[in-house]
C-alpha cells in the first residue's frame, strides 16, 4: 500500500483546537501516525488508513478543518529545521498565506450551504462572451449585484 500524509488545517476563527482534534482522531483507532502543528494535525499512514481520518475530518468539521496532500513524510530530514539549521520550512509561507484566508473561505462555504447555488446560473454557452456582457457582468458584482 501506499503511504500517504496530510496536513490537517484548523481555520483560525474556528473554536477548535489542535489537541482537540488530535483527541478525536486518537478516539478513532484507526492506524495512523499523528502530530500537532502550529496549523492544526498531520496525519501519515496507509491510504486508506488516511482516508478514514480525511473522511470523518471533512464530516465532522466542514468549514472548519481544511486538509491538503503534504509533500514530505512526518519527520523528514529534508524539511526539518534541526538538520537543515534553522529557518522556515520550505512551503511554510505558502501555507501561512492559505491560512489567513481560511476564515474568508469558510464564511464562503456556509453562505452556500445556505442557499447552494441560488444565483448562479450554470449554462453552458457556445460562443464567447462580447466586451459589453463582461462590462455588463464586472459592473454588477462591483454594486454587489452579482
Amino acid at each position: 500500500m501506499l503511504k500517504k500524509t496530510y496536513i490537517a488545517v484548523i481555520n483560525p476563527q474556528s473554536q477548535l483546537s489542535a489537541d482537540g482534534l488530535l483527541e478525536e482522531v486518537l478516539n478513532l483507532g484507526v492506524n495512523v501516525t499523528v502530530k500537532c502543528t502550529c496549523f492544526g494535525l498531520m496525519v501519515e499512514g496507509e491510504e486508506d488508513e488516511t482516508a478514514k481520518i480525511i473522511g470523518y475530518l471533512r464530516r465532522k468539521h466542514p468549514y472548519d478543518v481544511f486538509i491538503k496532500l503534504r509533500g514530505y513524510p512526518i519527520n523528514d530530514r529534508r524539511v526539518c529545521r534541526a538538520y537543515r539549521g534553522g529557518g522556515q520550512r520550505p512551503g511554510f509561507h505558502q501555507l501561512d498565506a492559505e491560512y489567513e484566508l481560511l476564515p474568508i473561505i469558510s464564511e464562503a462555504l456556509r453562505d452556500l450551504a445556505k442557499e447552494p447555488a441560488k444565483n448562479l446560473k450554470l449554462q453552458r454557452e457556445e460562443r464567447p462572451i462580447s466586451v459589453g456582457e463582461l462590462k455588463e457582468v464586472v459592473e454588477a458584482v462591483l454594486k454587489g449585484e452579482g
